[in-house]
């Protein structure tokens, strides 16, 4: 028995959608949408705050808070994590320790998977039977080991932190306090300072988690708001977008950068509707992309005007308050 298979119309209209699109970005030069999302994009893609990232480092050099970066979902939190992983090793604290770092990404963590997820991310041996305790002990151990005979301070970071189980916090909590007691008496005082500097990201909402659940961390711990991309640094970051999707990026030059089709006075529509989330910018732009590509098909413009912009950001303006 033969059975038929008739394209219904749902995927004949997505499959019209998908040529309008890809005809779109061929004219303008790009070999995919360059504003896809990436679970972990490109670093060529990241737009920099330098003076806010200098901040977060300063803290971290002189040792004397643990830090919680703060933002709204899409603020670039993550990106600034990993900007500052990235320029740690390179650099030595105060007393002239080096820096060993550690990055746990995942969310949603139980105690034991928090534990491991640390272990993990500093390269600390264990083994898979031990509980959680036995895990962050051991984290604890190597840490003290490699501050006294490396000279090497351990800097941990932790995205989305409440975002996990609350007994994960109070793990975070003991590695926050090291060195105890006993370590100090061990080494005859010589441990004067915190061993591990906590780097934690979330929203408002996820500070105010940690107020409640460790307000012994939170007490010692420098909150640190995420600023917004102004005008220029929006331009940037279509135009990142744009040199990655022509496979361009390269050579981008943060001083001089196309943002065809894109005009600057929709880039800075756009902006405005996400108050500088590059998240929602994206999304934005991303819009733009699929009016801007029914133009194209209909009257041969790919431009995306500032009449494109302000028509996709007045569409978008119940969504980004309802995400937001």
């Amino acid at each position: 028995m033969t059975i038929a298979i008739h394209e219904s119309a749902l995927i004949r209209h997505f499959n019209t959608r998908k040529e309008t699109l890809r005809a779109w970005e061929e004219k303008v030069g790009c070999r995919f949408s360059p504003f896809r999302g990436f679970k972990m994009p490109d670093s060529r893609l990241y737009v920099e705050h330098p003076e806010f990232l200098d901040s977060i480092v300063d803290l971290v050099l002189t040792n004397e808070r643990h830090i919680f970066i703060r933002g709204p979902v899409g603020s670039g939190k993550s990106t600034l994590m990993l900007l500052a992983l990235r320029d740690l090793p390179t650099l030595a604290d105060r007393r002239g320790n080096k820096f060993i770092t550690g990055y746990v990404g995942m969310t949603g963590l139980y105690e034991k998977q928090m534990a491991a997820a640390i272990a993990d991310s500093l390269r600390i041996k264990y083994r898979r039977s031990w509980e959680s305790s036995q895990i962050i002990e051991t984290v604890a151990q190597e840490c003290l080991k490699r501050y006294v005979e490396e000279k090497s301070r351990t800097a941990l970071f932790i995205e989305d932190v409440a975002d996990n189980q609350e007994a994960a916090f109070h793990k975070l909590r003991y590695l926050a306090d090291l060195p105890t007691e006993e370590m100090v008496d061990a080494y005859e005082g010589a441990l004067d300072e915190p061993i591990i500097t906590l780097i934690m990201s979330g929203t408002a909402e996820y500070w105010n988690a940690m107020l409640n659940f460790l307000p012994q961390i939170a007490d010692r711990t420098e909150p640190l708001d995420v600023p917004p991309l102004d005008d220029a640094k929006a331009l940037e970051f279509i135009g990142r977008r744009i040199a990655y999707a022509r496979g361009e990026i390269d050579k981008f030059d943060p001083d001089n950068f196309d943002i065809h089709p894109f005009t600057q006075e929709a880039v800075i529509i756009l902006n405005q509707a996400a108050h500088g989330n590059p998240r929602d910018i994206r999304m934005l732009a991303r819009g733009c992309q699929q009016v801007a590509a029914e133009n194209f098909k209909r009257f041969g413009d790919p431009v995306v005007s500032p009449e494109i912009a302000q028509l996709v950001a007045d569409a978008y303006v119940t969504i980004l308050k309802e995400v937001r």
